[in-house]
């Protein structure tokens, strides 16, 4: 199709910028609106110069090609959008393996997402019944899984790396990451989640306490209510065999 459209440039019936864009979109074939949300390109009209293309609610929408250009993003097929669109029921079967899909759409999407973007492009054509439990086992399956990174921020970015990161590396750098107490107990939380996955669990425990050890003692008169609570974690949640917990009250 480039050949025809750059004869259209050359008709000034588009821009000649616009002749690389429009190749891609026919040769993807699918394409995301700002409003109109995933379309498929059912044909190319190159004597008016337009497209059709379905849209959610918009079957056979007919477009400029030069308003296409410029108002289309071409997807690849293998899109999670797109992937819907072709073959729904199979990702459907897919999201009984929780990691295979999540790569799905984190792919679909350069590598990262937000929880409420995944949640969005699965429920609920994918994920048709409990998406917090759903939801829950995925997660768990990814902290225990090197290759993701989970933020304790449901804004923040998951994230999935090729180099593999150990489970207690993956805790102990999130566990730095955190700023002040309270936001270092939301992180211990989490990591009670992973401990029958650690291999070095006291080691883990023994880096979390000491270092929970010595903010406990400077926001006693701050911030008690935190300290408290960071307390009752050192006092049953974290001890474990061959750790040296010792509470810094």
């Amino acid at each position: 199709m480039k050949q025809e459209f750059e004869k259209l440039a050359a008709a000034g019936k588009i821009e000649p910028r616009h002749v690389q864009l429009l190749t891609q979109l026919t040769e993807s074939g699918c394409c995301v609106h700002r409003s109109w949300g995933f379309g498929k390109i059912k044909a190319v009209d190159t004597v008016f110069a337009r497209f059709t293309i379905d849209f959610p609610g918009k079957p056979g929408h007919t477009m400029d090609l030069s308003f296409a250009a410029e108002n289309l993003k071409p997807i690849p097929k293998n899109h999670i959008l797109a992937r819907k669109v072709a073959d729904l029921e199979a990702v459907r079967q897919m999201a009984a393996h929780h990691l295979e899909l999540i790569q799905l759409v984190l792919n679909s999407y350069g590598g990262k997402a937000t929880v409420d973007q995944i949640q969005h492009v699965l429920v609920p054509d994918v994920i048709r019944d409990d998406w917090r439990k759903w939801w829950e086992v995925a997660r768990r399956e990814m902290k225990k899984d090197g290759h993701y990174i989970v933020p304790v921020k449901k804004t923040d970015f998951i994230v999935y790396q090729a180099q593999e990161t150990l489970p207690e590396d993956r805790a102990r750098a999130d566990f730095r990451a955190a700023k002040g107490l309270k936001a270092r107990v939301v992180v211990v939380v989490e990591i009670l989640k992973l401990i029958p996955d650690l291999q070095d669990k006291a080691g883990v425990a023994n880096d979390v306490v000491a270092a929970l050890n010595t903010d406990i003692v400077t926001h006693q008169r701050t911030q008690p209510a935190v300290a408290l609570e960071a307390t009752e974690i050192v006092s049953w949640a974290l001890p474990l065999p061959g750790a040296a917990i010792v509470v810094g009250l």
